[in-house]
């Protein structure tokens, strides 16, 4: 009896979705927590995550019936972050490692945790049964959560108008007509680029809105994609003028076709696509290949 009870228990763990998706892959980063100067503050740390679970924990308890959990580990030294569910416990854990690296700004932290929330609320393409894989992850920190997040924050915003850069503004001014609008896109690109700093870091690599990737790949890629792939994305969501429903999750009521292209398909009405005709904030093809 009890063989066949801890059988059941370890078949109902696997399918709650307990696997963790993280931002990074292992690394040993860690190992350089003590020695670096931090942008970010144990207080804007908690304060970027005030601010997530003000706005997310209502939105998935009525939307989806599931309790949002932010561990906030500041005194972790580990360089990563993380998301996993089990039943109807949607988890999100938060390093101060990460936070004290010298490459992260306040707002690229923002977006890791707006990452982290993406593998829950991101949707097609999946990496798992619940996770949106690392470079849906990616695209919906700026096609959906930083707008949220930072909408109502127009100073701040608007901050970045003179700061900048050139090809990233031009881009913006291009897609946004309204000031509010290209502000906010201003930032997201601005962050997006101090997340990418971090990511290439692990490669010893550089990023930049001016050398976006050439890489295509054959079919879509689940893993961490490199850092410039990864700012890319950044961008595409940055630029996507597509309304994002905040109370959908694209293709996660379709069960076992949910990454499949009906999944696409129904992702298509909250994402930019050539699909659709536009080839401004698409998925970039260093990470994603339509079924469509």
């Amino acid at each position: 009896m009890l063989t066949h009870y801890l059988g059941a228990m370890a078949a109902l763990f696997l399918i709650a979705g307990s696997a963790h998706a993280t931002i990074l892959p292992p690394n040993t980063l860690h190992l350089e927590d003590t020695v670096l100067q931090s942008n970010v503050t144990e207080e804007q740390f908690n304060e970027a995550i005030d601010k997530a679970e003000a706005y997310y924990k209502p939105l998935i308890q009525d939307a989806f019936g599931a309790s949002l959990r932010i561990n906030r580990r500041w005194s972790d030294s580990t360089v990563n972050a993380s998301a996993s569910q089990f039943f109807g416990s949607w988890n999100v854990n938060m390093y101060g490692g990460l936070a004290r690296r010298p490459e992260v700004t306040i707002d690229g932290f923002a977006l890791v945790l707006c990452h982290e929330l993406g593998h829950h609320l991101g949707g097609y393409p999946y990496s798992s049964s619940w996770a949106a894989n690392e470079g849906q992850s990616d695209y919906f920190s700026t096609i959906s959560c930083a707008r949220e997040l930072w909408r109502d924050e127009v100073d701040i915003n608007a901050s970045f108008r003179a700061s900048v850069d050139p090809l990233p503004k031009a881009l913006c001014d291009k897609v946004w007509v309204l000031e509010v609008d290209q502000d906010l896109c201003y930032r997201s690109m601005m962050g997006g680029k101090a997340l990418a700093d971090l990511l290439s870091a692990l490669r010893n690599q550089t990023v930049s809105f001016e050398t976006p990737s050439k890489s295509k790949v054959s079919r879509t890629d689940n893993s961490h994609p490199a850092g410039q792939c990864r700012l890319d994305t950044y961008m595409a969501g940055a630029l996507c003028d597509a309304e994002w429903d905040p109370f959908t999750i694209p293709g996660k009521s379709l069960g076992s076709r949910r990454n499949g292209a009906d999944g696409e398909r129904d992702s298509l009405a909250h994402t930019c696509s050539r699909t659709s005709g536009t080839e401004v904030g698409v998925r970039p093809a260093c990470w994603f290949k339509t079924l469509l």
